[in-house]
């Protein structure tokens, strides 16, 4: 009996377990609530920090890789940027452009058509020794055949050099020739009208053909698998530029003192080739999309080339005096960003941040945000 009633009594001295009451649990949501709108947001935001450095130190990484690839070499070599869409980047490689086509002999010689009128295309004609008029065009197609392996020997909007000129012509498939040849015709985008350039000499009818010798020089390509950046980054090409002109279309509300770069159509590839001595020589604007239309452009280097590198799902947007998560603002505008400058000179690249404040106030344009990148060595 006294053995029962020491376990009764033992019982009776251990503390009992309770659930919580209710205003415990209420306390422990506010708690959870405050550290989701306090701790949560700041781990989120260098999380995205962090992806953004990521992502610059990728793209800055592959310049580097295509500037090596130039040095001391011929022809070529530089950052290739394929467009997601108008305004965002994702996927880069390194680029190159073949070796300039001469003819596969060394009498490979082209004429050419006068013109209907100044505007107007030049049909050209292929040959050798003045004979096979057919052979380039059997070339392109057995270059162009599935698993050739290899790219085709000429694309439309490739340059054409004729003859001892130092002109540059575009080069394209003429759709009204049944003998799939091809034509040459003015390049706007550089300058060229009828009233300052002159086409080399043409053949006249009723006498003999004149030939020219011939240089194609080919369009930059990726050489390699496409690198994607990850993490939701990508580089915003509505804010990225060559100096003192950005890629994006206008009007955008923050583009004070940064218009857009004539010649660049939102959507086309881009190109940043360096020389053989590692400087920016080139940034050229190729539409891999749309067949027949102007494939090559490009533009002189006059000043450092900006990549913005940014979160994919803010690049073209605008400036925005009050930005909210539902209703962002400028890439810009964030610390998660980053801007790449890339010396012309040099062709070295660095990863600045964008200055969000100047002397307290709020910057308000894409050119103070580059400030940091302007003056930091």
């Amino acid at each position: 009996m006294e053995g029962w009633l020491r376990q009764v009594q033992q019982a009776a001295s251990r503390p009992r377990h309770r659930g919580m009451t209710l205003i415990e649990l209420l306390v422990v949501m506010s708690i959870l609530g405050l550290l989701s709108v306090t701790v949560l947001p700041a781990f989120s935001s260098g999380e995205s920090a962090r992806a953004g450095r990521r992502a610059a130190a990728a793209v800055s990484s592959l310049v580097a890789q295509s500037q090596a690839t130039a040095l001391g070499r011929a022809p070529a070599a530089g950052l290739w940027i394929e467009p997601l869409s108008g305004a965002a980047a994702i996927d880069l490689s390194i680029a190159q452009r073949p070796e300039p086509y001469r003819g596969d002999t060394f009498t490979a010689t082209v004429s050419l058509a006068p013109p209907a009128s100044p505007t107007d295309p030049v049909q050209l004609t292929f040959s050798r020794d003045g004979a096979d008029v057919a052979q380039m065009s059997a070339l392109q197609a057995a270059l162009s055949a599935p698993g050739a392996g290899s790219r085709p020997l000429v694309s439309d909007g490739d340059l054409i050099q004729i003859g001892h000129g130092s002109d540059l012509f575009t080069i394209e498939r003429d759709a009204r020739s049944a003998s799939n040849g091809y034509q040459a015709r003015l390049r706007p985008e550089a300058g060229q009208t009828p009233a300052n350039t002159v086409w080399p000499t043409p053949s006249a009818a009723g006498r003999s053909t004149t030939w020219h010798s011939f240089t194609i020089h080919r369009k930059p390509a990726p050489i390699g698998a496409l690198q994607s950046l990850g993490n939701g980054m990508a580089i915003d090409l509505a804010w990225s530029g060559v100096g003192t002109e950005r890629f994006g279309p206008a009007p955008l509300a923050g583009d004070d003192g940064y218009p857009p770069l004539p010649g660049y159509n939102p959507g086309q590839a881009l190109a940043m080739m360096f020389d053989s001595a590692g400087a920016v020589a080139e940034v050229v604007f190729l539409n891999t999309a749309l067949s027949g239309a102007r494939a090559e452009a490009s533009v002189p280097v006059r000043g450092p080339i900006l990549l913005l590198v940014g979160r994919i799902d803010r690049c073209g947007l605008p400036y925005n005096p009050a930005p909210t998560e539902d209703s962002p603002g400028a890439n810009w505008q964030y610390a998660d960003s980053m801007w790449i400058a890339i010396d012309p000179k040099t062709g070295l690249a660095r990863s600045v941040p964008p200055a969000i404040h100047i002397q307290n106030q709020p910057v308000t344009n894409a050119r103070d945000s580059q400030s940091f990148v302007r003056s930091t060595p």
